[in-house]
């Protein structure tokens, strides 16, 4: 061992002494990162850069419902939220006629007035229901809040 070496002591701040070799390994971690970061961005569909690419989300939350494209199911008392639908979205009924909606997804749903109005159901869980009686003829259309794209409508006609 040199002189100099022996008499030289360590001292912590000397172990993080930046040298070109210390710098050449810095380098190739933050390159190898970038990589794949990148890899992981394009295998993403561009996710990490721009948020989600067109169409995912919906990919994500299934076609959603939409009354307007259903025929109106007369009777039916009982509504399925279920692969992100109502189903049937579009129910017709008489004034006095309780409905009641089961989630049989495994996140959460809701049953909301689009109005603010009649229907206000809390975020059901997987197997729990909510239940109105419809007790004023209209349409009531209504939505998922956490789902938007989960629509359903109640025709309620008046007792004959």
């Amino acid at each position: 061992m040199s002189t100099a070496a022996a008499n030289t002591k360590e001292t912590p701040s000397a172990r993080w002494v930046f040298t070109p070799r210390r710098a050449r390994r810095i380098a190739f971690a933050l390159v190898a990162l970038s990589l794949a970061v990148a890899a992981l961005s394009s295998a993403c569909g561009g996710m990490m850069e721009g948020g989600m690419g067109p169409g995912m989300m919906e990919g994500m939350m299934g076609d959603g419902s939409d009354p307007s494209e259903e025929a109106a199911v007369e009777g039916a008392t009982d509504v399925r939220q279920q692969d992100f639908a109502f189903a049937p979205a579009n129910i017709v009924v008489d004034a006095g006629t309780t409905v009641t909606w089961t989630n049989y997804d495994a996140v959460g749903h809701t049953v909301t007035s689009d109005d603010g109005g009649e229907l206000e159901s809390p975020l059901l869980g997987q197997n729990e229901t909510f239940s109105h009686t419809f007790d004023e003829p209209g349409d009531y259309l209504y939505y998922c809040q956490p789902h938007p794209n989960m629509r359903g409508l109640v025709t309620v006609r008046p007792q004959g």
